[in-house]
């Protein structure tokens, strides 16, 4: 690819714990009144092409999008007035398993959909040589791999330098990196500590933790206990796992006759296990052709 897509990645302060970076819809935002993400969109639509829409989104807004080729034919519909770029963006994949990725800078979003092959933009883009590509340009699987492999060692590079200085912060890196380490020492610590007391439950840590073990400990033999009569079941524990184990019984010989007709796929178990065996082989046989490309 001549150009190429730069993600900014925000920094979180959290205090006694340890930090986790989880998958969000958007990634990298400055939640700023002037935000390019928060541009009103108004626009109604009625069974209209994926890629129809997005497009007008891309118009009104400026906004690129990248997206899976594959969903540029299907149909959507609703009514946006007033609502945020980004929110009408994300509703028109509603029911998709997705991430979304933006370059707050070059005013790119990337929408990554589960499955995905290959991607195309909704909107002209002007890359970093001030070319315009054409909306319609793709991009494979492989080279958004490895753009955000690229984007993501920049990241490395800018969290591993100690001397930057965060302005949300009013620290450097390092110094922001020995307060955390510091409350987190403090924080183990204290939770070491089985004499403080803990006012929100009324008891002292070491309490708590006898309490939680002796619980723990009548939780494990009541499950133990086959003679235990479970209200919610009407029977006792046993009875319970004898019923169990013989509807598993009677699934296991239900999948195993192959001449069983399956009403809610209107063949038999056969011929679904066949037709599957099928899809599956053309499946990897696809992805075998497309790593080839």
């Amino acid at each position: 690819m001549k150009n190429s897509l730069t993600v900014k990645v925000g920094y979180f302060t959290v205090l006694f714990v340890a930090v986790i970076i989880m998958p969000v819809n958007v990634y990298s935002v400055d939640q700023q009144a002037d935000n390019w993400l928060d541009a009103p969109v108004t626009i109604r639509f009625q069974n209209e092409p994926l890629s129809k829409m997005l497009g007008k989104i891309s118009k009104k807004t400026g906004i690129a999008i990248l997206y899976d080729q594959e969903l540029a034919d299907d149909k959507v519909s609703g009514n946006y007035k007033d609502v945020k770029a980004s929110d009408a963006i994300t509703r028109l994949f509603s029911g998709k398993n997705k991430s979304i990725q933006v370059s707050k800078d070059k005013k790119v979003i990337v929408v990554k959909t589960f499955g995905a092959k290959a991607f195309i933009w909704a909107g002209s883009y002007t890359g970093e040589q001030g070319n315009e590509q054409n909306p319609l340009e793709s991009m494979s699987l492989a080279e958004l791999d490895t753009l955000t492999s690229q984007q993501y060692m920049k990241y490395k590079e800018c969290i591993a330098n100690d001397n930057e200085f965060l302005t949300e912060f009013g620290k450097t890196r390092g110094e922001l990196r020995a307060m955390q380490d510091y409350q987190y020492k403090e924080y183990k610590e204290r939770i070491a500590n089985d004499q403080e007391f803990l006012p929100e439950v009324g008891m002292i840590r070491g309490e708590l933790d006898a309490m939680q073990e002796q619980q723990y400990k009548e939780y494990q033999e009541r499950l133990t206990n086959e003679n235990e009569m479970l209200i919610e079941f009407g029977k006792t524990r046993a009875e319970l796992n004898v019923m169990h184990e013989l509807q598993n019984k009677e699934y296991k010989n239900r999948i195993s006759r192959d001449d069983e007709f399956l009403s809610e796929f209107g063949m038999p178990h056969a011929e679904l296990q066949a037709m599957q065996e099928m899809q599956y082989k053309e499946f990897k046989n696809r992805q075998i052709a497309e790593v080839r490309m």
